[in-house]
């Protein structure tokens, strides 16, 4: 005699499946570390210059895109307050990601300084850090 086998389903109908936050499904398209000016000195800062991509079928809002630069010397003495208290923090916010596209950014800040050529000290190399909400529907 052969026996039927009937698959039973668990749980309940109102239960939907979690998904990622939305800064975790978001990727940075390419991202390059910039020298820009700071009042008349030439090049005494980094900034970081990029586009993100949002491959979700839904809209993602309060996009921040973080950056910390000297994030190695944080909590270390030496190299400035900015950089002991925030590893050199640039940031960028979008205020609204569509569905699909791309768009460019340029985190900055007042914490990221160049080191001078005579210290040696290179930038970590850069690693965005990404949150995000999303859209309401």
């Amino acid at each position: 005699m052969l026996a039927m086998l009937v698959p039973t389903v668990r749980g309940s109908d109102d239960q939907k499946p979690t998904r990622k936050p939305a800064g975790e499904t978001l990727r940075i398209v390419n991202d390059n570390l910039i020298k820009v000016d700071d009042g008349d000195c030439r090049g005494c800062l980094y900034n970081v210059k990029g586009s993100i991509y949002n491959p979700n079928d839904e809209g993602v809002k309060n996009v921040v895109i973080r950056y910390y630069i000297w994030k190695k010397w944080m909590g270390k003495d030496g190299h400035g307050l900015g950089i002991k208290k925030l590893g050199g923090l640039v940031s960028a916010t979008i205020k609204y990601l569509p569905p699909k596209q791309t768009v460019e950014f340029t985190a900055v800040s007042r914490y990221a300084p160049v080191m001078t050529r005579e210290s040696g000290l290179l930038p970590d190399p850069i690693n965005a850090e990404i949150t995000a909400e999303w859209e309401d529907k």
